[in-house]
């Protein structure tokens, strides 16, 4: 994915934030303080990457739509979320931990099926004591929900189906160790 003009992105997010809605040119023009040429560019673009739908029922306005049937789509939504984590510093902080062993984004985010009212879920195996999301919570307009361990204790509380779905995850720092695969694997 290129790098994407704010405006063009905004409207890019409004499919990936509700991508089962149906949305009239309107009601985007509604979302983005936008001219109306420049939404229409931006969505016949969003069409030929085939990452949005035009549907025009009979006798009706047309609408668009997610094609969140196209792997493109889901490819490009998942590269966006990374991005947008990046942007506004959450990756680096999270890499920056000193105590962390092994950070992994997993869940919605890491998968590209999120939507609007999300959370970001975050792994982190090693000491987490000092960890400080306020600055990225207020950013992203999210919660971040952390889960964490530093010994076999820590992980068997968390369980070993918890556990499967972090190791599908996006490893951001560090490699996973051998104990967490192991009780994922209980």
């Amino acid at each position: 994915m290129s790098k994407l003009e704010s405006k063009e992105k905004e409207i890019l997010e409004l499919f990936f934030d509700y991508p089962t809605k149906y949305w009239h040119f309107g009601a985007i023009r509604n979302e983005i303080n936008l001219a109306d040429n420049k939404i229409s560019k931006w969505l016949k673009k969003f069409q030929k990457e085939d990452l949005i739908k035009r549907i025009k029922p009979r006798n009706k306005m047309p609408y668009y739509l997610a094609n969140h049937a196209s792997s493109h789509f889901r490819n490009t939504k998942k590269v966006f979320a990374l991005t947008k984590l990046h942007e506004c510093g959450l990756l680096d902080y999270l890499t920056s931990l000193e105590e962390a062993k092994t950070v992994i984004i997993f869940g919605s985010f890491s998968r590209g099926d999120w939507y609007k009212e999300s959370d970001i879920d975050v792994f982190i195996y090693g000491d987490v004591d000092n960890l400080n999301l306020g600055t990225y919570l207020s950013k992203l307009h999210r919660e971040i929900q952390v889960f964490s361990g530093k010994n076999t204790e820590d992980l068997q509380q968390i369980g070993s189906a918890l556990l499967r779905n972090i190791l599908k995850g996006t490893t951001i720092k560090g490699d996973i160790p051998q104990e967490v695969i192991n009780n994922a694997a209980i």
